[in-house]
């Protein structure tokens, strides 16, 4: 039975983030995209004009599902502590899922370099995570659960820098830092700031 054709942006976009997980930005292009989505180069023209145009968008459904994701299972979160654990956890490349989203970050994060639109979304999507751990700590600081040195916008800053160096780590080098001692190091991190 012939493959139904895919025609929507978010389809399109998906398609690109696989040949990114796959095989790198590099081999990205309007007939890869095609090829990955089973339709034709002109299905692809018809919702972006540009390559350019393309990456944008399939760096933003990626920052979207990232950004959902982590809200979701940091609403549950009992109290500051976990919930900053829940949230920078999802940097993490713990899983298959993770991970993938990781590549793809990895790859835009490059690019966004010498990309002015890419620079905005990673710069917006950077300053959201760094204010949702920020605004978390002091709450933990109001609440009385925070070391008494803690400077939530400075520790904030440090705890996603932490995280992000963890998870290029994990995935560059995952003989050399495992999953464990990469949440390991993270925990640690997180009780010098928020002693249980």
């Amino acid at each position: 039975m012939p493959r139904a054709a895919i025609t929507s942006q978010d389809d399109l976009t998906d398609a690109l983030i696989h040949v990114v997980v796959e095989h790198g930005l590099d081999a990205v292009s309007i007939r890869a995209v095609a090829r990955q989505a089973g339709v034709s180069i002109g299905t692809v023209q018809y919702h972006f004009a540009t390559k350019d145009d393309l990456l944008l968008a399939a760096y933003r459904r990626a920052i979207d599902r990232v950004t959902a994701r982590a809200r979701s299972v940091a609403q549950r979160a009992p109290g500051p502590r976990a919930y900053i654990r829940s949230l920078l956890r999802e940097l993490l490349p713990l899983d298959d899922q993770r991970e993938a989203e990781l590549r793809v970050a990895v790859a835009f994060t490059a690019r966004s370099v010498c990309s002015p639109q890419l620079t905005e979304l990673y710069t917006r999507g950077y300053g959201a995570l760094v204010g949702a751990v920020a605004d978390a700590l002091r709450q933990a600081v109001e609440r009385g659960e925070a070391a008494a040195d803690v400077d939530p916008q400075r520790d904030a800053t440090q705890a996603v820098a932490l995280a992000d160096g963890l998870a290029w780590q994990l995935l560059c080098a995952p003989s050399v830092l495992s999953a464990d001692a990469t949440v390991g190091a993270l925990d640690a991190h997180l009780d010098r700031l928020l002693p249980r």
